[in-house]
């Protein structure tokens, strides 16, 4: 399997690492080259190089019955387009597994040509393409005709427990992803200024942190904003156990991991109909929904939820019977696993399949 260093910030990061703790690994001998790590540019080039010649060395060795590569946009994809060409090369089937919500940005807008092709051979050579979502799956199909599009939803474990009455005003509201314009952060905090009252507003991510620091500070509400960093393991738990109200007011989006994590900690919602959000939370049932932008309708969503605690709870309950039903783990992985067994592979078998 290829992708991003196991430790890095974001969704293929935290995918990733879902496979890696629950067992995904192990049960099916995945062999992780990560291709990305954070740093310097000698360090992100000396990194891909040694994920690519190990790989060499895995398929000369005849070793490598998969290669899974996760990708997302920009240079991920011309990244992984290398590690691909060479498994055709071998002969190897790959399956190229989407992430991110830029991918029709970066194809449309941002590619010529010659790149435009390079990807449609990219993923017409494929032998399985996974989408995050229905609606992505469709935009793929639209832009690369003959590509194998199938849908494997992200998903979440279910909390072992929810916390007694963690949908009373404890933390207030919750914001987690990377600060900035794209996750709508900025549009969260003019929002959350017009809201009276000693609610607090949480937001938990990298990015334009300083940014959004000022604003808050310019709006008068940076005795009520928290600015937390980048929040895993325990930390994030803490937060979500406790959270009023989740917002990710995104302007694109794939399938967003901290959408499903809020649902399943029985967390009401506020999102935009974006990406595949709207096959994960309904208007009304799961939480509710805004439009990218649109700060006094955010307004209107965060003052509907804070005044009405039924309301919290009703949506936060059918959020959590959503992901138990459709994103739980046990739901999802074995649609995944059935990709892999497709290509002859058995757990514990000699062959290795590479996750990319």
């Amino acid at each position: 399997m290829i992708g991003t260093h196991p430790y890095a910030k974001g969704g293929i990061a935290a995918v990733v690492a879902k496979y890696r703790q629950t067992g995904l690994f192990d049960k099916w001998r995945i062999t992780y080259l990560f291709t990305h790590v954070d740093g310097s540019t000698w360090k992100k080039l000396t990194t891909a190089l040694f994920a690519y010649w190990r790989m060499i060395a895995l398929l000369i060795k005849g070793h490598v019955g998969l290669i899974h590569i996760h990708v997302a946009s920009r240079a991920s994809v011309w990244r992984k387009s290398i590690f691909a060409f060479t498994a055709i090369l071998f002969r190897v089937p790959y399956v190229l597994h989407m992430h991110g919500g830029q991918f029709e940005e970066f194809f449309r807008g941002e590619c010529g040509p010659l790149r435009r092709q390079i990807i449609r051979v990219l993923l017409r050579n494929a032998a399985t393409v996974i989408a995050l979502s229905v609606s992505w799956a469709a935009k793929l199909r639209e832009m690369v005709p003959g590509a194998q599009v199938e849908v494997v939803y992200n998903s979440v474990s279910l909390p072992r427990r929810k916390t007694p009455g963690h949908n009373e005003v404890r933390n207030g509201i919750l914001f987690l992803g990377r600060i900035g314009t794209g996750k709508g952060a900025f549009d969260l905090i003019r929002a959350f200024a017009v809201v009276s009252g000693d609610v607090k507003l949480a937001l938990g991510g990298d990015g334009d942190v300083n940014e959004a620091s000022k604003l808050a500070r310019q709006l008068g509400v940076s005795e009520r904003v928290q600015l937390l960093g980048w929040v895993t393991g325990e930390d994030k738990e803490a937060l979500l156990s406790t959270a009023s109200i989740f917002v990710l007011p995104s302007y694109n989006e794939g399938l967003p991991i901290s959408v499903l994590e809020a649902m399943a900690w029985g967390v009401p919602v506020i999102t935009t109909p974006v990406g595949g959000i709207p096959e994960v939370v309904r208007q009304g049932e799961e939480g509710v929904m805004v439009q990218p932008g649109d700060i006094s309708g955010l307004t209107a969503a965060l003052r509907q939820l804070l005044d009405d605690e039924p309301l919290r709870q009703r949506l936060g309950a059918n959020g959590r019977r959503r992901i138990q039903h459709i994103f739980s783990d046990e739901v999802v992985f074995p649609q995944l696993e059935a990709i892999w067994a497709r290509f002859g592979l058995l757990p514990n078998v000699s062959k290795i399949t590479i996750e990319a």
